[in-house]
C-alpha cells in the first residue's frame, strides 16, 4: 500500500469519526411533542387506580420508543377527545392514547402498528344492573332504552351512545376521562358507564367490593373494539416508519412485552 493511499485512507477515517458524533447529537437533538392521555391520576395525584396503570404504561412505552428513535420527547396529557384533533393539526407528532383504528380516523391521522386489541363493555351500579336486567337474561347495551349512559368525550364508546341516544331515549353523560365516567355512576349521574374493558379493569379494581361491576359481554361492534395504536400527522410518513421499525424491535427483544407485563399483565400477550 502506497504512502498516499494510506494517507487518503486516514484523512476519510478521520473524517468519518468526526461526523458520526454530529449525526448522533443531530439525532438526539431532535424534539417530539407526544399527546398522551389524561387520566384521573394525571388530573388529581390522589386518585391512583387508573393512572397507576394506563398512564404509567403509556409513559413507559414512550419513554423506551423515544430513546429507540434517539429523541427527546415532552409528554403532554390531554382529554381523550383532544389528542386526534391535536395530532392532526401537527401540535403534537404522536398520540399516544389508547386509539382505536377506524376509517373515519385513518382519513385524519397515520397509524402504527398495533400495540393490543381492545373491547368495550357496560359498567353499572348492582341497583342499576337489578334495575335493567331482563328476566332470565344478561343486560345487552343494544337493548337498552331510556337510560343514562356515561362515556368518555370523543371515544369510540361516545359515538355509539350518540348514534343510537335518540331512537332509544338513551341520556349521553360526556366525561373527560374514565375516572369522572366512574365518578358519574357512584354520584347517581348515570346507570352505566360504556368503556374499554382494559382501561375500566383498573378502575374497577379500586373500588369497594359491590360498588360498581361489568355486566353483560363484550362489545366490538361499530367501533366498540379493534386495534390499538399510536397516532401520528399524516405529513409524518418517515417518522412512522421509524416509530413501526422500532416497536418490531421492542417486540423482537421482548422489551415491549415486559413493559406491558409490568402494568397490565393481561396484554402481554
Amino acid at each position: 500500500m502506497t504512502r498516499l493511499v494510506r494517507a487518503r485512507r486516514l484523512i476519510c477515517l478521520g473524517l468519518l469519526a468526526a461526523l458520526l458524533p454530529t449525526a448522533a447529537a443531530q439525532a438526539a437533538s431532535r424534539e417530539l411533542r407526544v399527546a398522551t392521555l389524561l387520566t384521573a391520576a394525571a388530573d388529581n395525584p390522589a386518585d391512583s387506580g387508573e393512572g397507576g396503570a394506563i398512564a404509567e404504561l403509556n409513559e413507559a412505552l414512550t419513554r423506551e420508543l423515544c430513546r429507540r428513535l434517539m429523541a427527546r420527547c415532552s409528554l403532554h396529557p390531554q382529554p381523550f377527545a383532544e389528542i386526534i384533533p391535536g395530532v392532526e393539526a401537527g401540535r403534537y407528532q404522536l398520540g399516544v392514547g389508547n386509539v382505536i383504528r377506524s376509517p373515519e380516523r385513518e382519513a385524519r391521522v397515520l397509524f402504527s402498528r398495533t400495540l393490543w386489541r381492545a373491547s368495550s363493555r357496560l359498567v353499572g351500579t348492582p341497583a342499576a344492573i337489578r334495575q335493567h336486567r331482563p328476566a332470565g337474561g344478561e343486560i345487552r347495551v343494544q337493548a337498552l332504552h331510556g337510560v343514562r349512559i356515561a362515556a368518555v368525550r370523543g371515544s369510540q364508546q361516545h359515538q355509539f351512545v350518540a348514534r343510537h341516544a335518540a331512537t332509544r331515549q338513551l341520556v349521553l353523560t360526556e366525561t373527560a376521562t374514565l375516572g369522572e365516567a366512574l365518578h358519574a355512576l357512584l354520584d347517581g349521574r348515570a346507570d352505566f358507564a360504556l368503556m374499554p374493558v382494559r382501561g375500566a379493569y383498573f378502575l374497577l379494581a379500586q373500588q369497594p367490593p359491590g360498588s360498581v361491576e361489568f355486566t353483560g359481554p363484550p362489545l366490538t361492534e361499530e367501533g366498540l373494539g379493534g386495534t390499538v395504536h399510536l397516532i401520528l400527522p399524516k405529513a409524518e410518513g418517515t417518522l412512522q416508519r421509524e416509530v413501526d421499525r422500532a416497536l418490531d424491535a421492542m417486540r423482537g427483544d421482548g422489551t415491549f412485552q415486559r413493559i406491558v407485563r409490568r402494568y397490565m399483565p393481561f396484554l402481554a400477550d
